[in-house]
């Protein structure tokens, strides 16, 4: 099991996956421009309806794979993104252990790199959410765990070849017989 290349392949892969449960993946920081309170707003795409105004005037909005958090507080859920990251890594995990049925492994990797690729949607499409909150005085700060769906990409695609290099291997064995 641990001596193919994709078992290892598959293992960074979970190990990409279990990393997004942990940081930011974009801060947004909105200069002084309402006062202190929680003010109510309606966006065109309702995204986010309450603002709430921390002391110094200063917002800040946060977007990890729990939620978007202004000030702290939950403003936006992002719970099918969550259980997105949670089946993938799962995923991750079952093809690791299925390795005599390459078959399998084959299909389980066109599905995990479907659902790499639903992760990665979901988190561009809050960034965008993100961006159009932004007002006259803001600025984004990006997170380096944006693009990790997509490295975990590229080590399916290997795994996946090294499993056909397997799959090949056997088939040819089996034509010496």
């Amino acid at each position: 099991m641990l001596q193919r290349i994709q078992t290892l392949y598959l293992l960074i892969v979970a190990a990409l996956l279990a990393v997004l449960f942990f940081p930011n993946y974009a801060t947004v920081k909105i200069g002084p421009v309402l006062p202190v309170g929680v003010h109510e707003t309606v966006g065109a795409d309702s995204t986010i309806t309450r603002l709430i105004v921390a002391e110094d005037g200063e917002e800040e909005i946060a977007f990890n794979l729990w939620g978007i958090y202004q000030n702290g507080h939950k403003a936006v859920g992002t719970a099918y993104m969550a259980a997105l990251v949670m089946l993938a890594l799962a995923v991750a995990f079952v093809t690791i252990f299925l390795y005599r049925k390459r078959w399998l492994q084959v299909r389980l990797c066109f599905v995990l790199a479907v659902l790499l690729v639903g992760i990665e949607a979901f988190i561009v499409l809050y960034i965008y959410h993100l961006n159009a909150a932004g007002t006259d005085s803001w600025a984004i700060d990006y997170s380096v765990a944006d693009v990790l769906p997509v490295v975990a990409l590229v080590f399916v695609y290997l795994a996946y070849r090294g499993i056909a290099k397997d799959i090949a291997l056997v088939k040819s064995l089996d034509r010496i017989r």
